[in-house]
């Protein structure tokens, strides 16, 4: 549920930042306003949102039952980053969403187009989406390859009893050393 939680975000929030970069980039004052009224039609940041905090609580339960460390550091590791995550999203997204907002409002004709459209900072979308794309990158690193801690908290099998495990299940399988040789003689 972990991860499935936080591919949600992901998808959600890396899918929304690409419109919006490419609105801005483009300085498409009508194309930013529906991407804005999308997200916010489909509900997309709530869905990243609670997609994020229930990645939390399923990755801290994972840790908890799973005999983690809460102080190793491939965990600290991802805290860091899960922080930076939502500085980048309070600091940035909350221009990009508000350069959105601005941009219904001149589509809607409350306000100049042309006020807007120099407003837009032309590669703030596309810092956002780096940024994020770049920590999400960086979080999946740390939590498969783990390179600030061990790879398991438990101790591994012995050799010999995961070789036995192998051979149990080829042999469940039915198959021999001789089958494949057996099909073409």
């Amino acid at each position: 549920l972990h991860v499935l939680s936080m591919m949600t975000m992901v998808t959600v929030f890396i899918g929304a930042e690409i419109f919006y970069a490419a609105a801005i980039w483009r300085r498409d004052v009508h194309a930013l306003a529906w991407v804005q009224r999308t997200v916010e039609a489909t509900g997309a940041g709530i869905i990243g949102i609670v997609g994020i905090l229930a990645g939390i609580v399923f990755g801290l339960i994972t840790a908890a039952t799973g005999g983690f460390d809460f102080t190793a550091g491939w965990l600290i590791a991802a805290y860091l980053l899960v922080a930076a995550f939502f500085v980048n999203a309070g600091l940035i997204g909350a221009k990009v969403v508000a350069a959105g907002k601005a941009a219904m409002e001149a589509d809607e004709g409350r306000r100049p187009v042309e006020e807007v459209r120099e407003a837009l900072g032309a590669n703030l979308g596309v810092i956002l989406v780096a940024i994020n794309a770049t920590i999400f990158v960086a979080i999946i690193i740390d939590m498969f390859g783990r390179p600030f801690g061990p790879r398991r908290s438990y101790p591994p099998r012995p050799a010999h009893l995961r070789m036995r495990r192998a051979w149990s299940l080829i042999h469940r399988l039915g198959w021999s050393m001789a089958s494949p040789m057996s099909t073409f003689i």
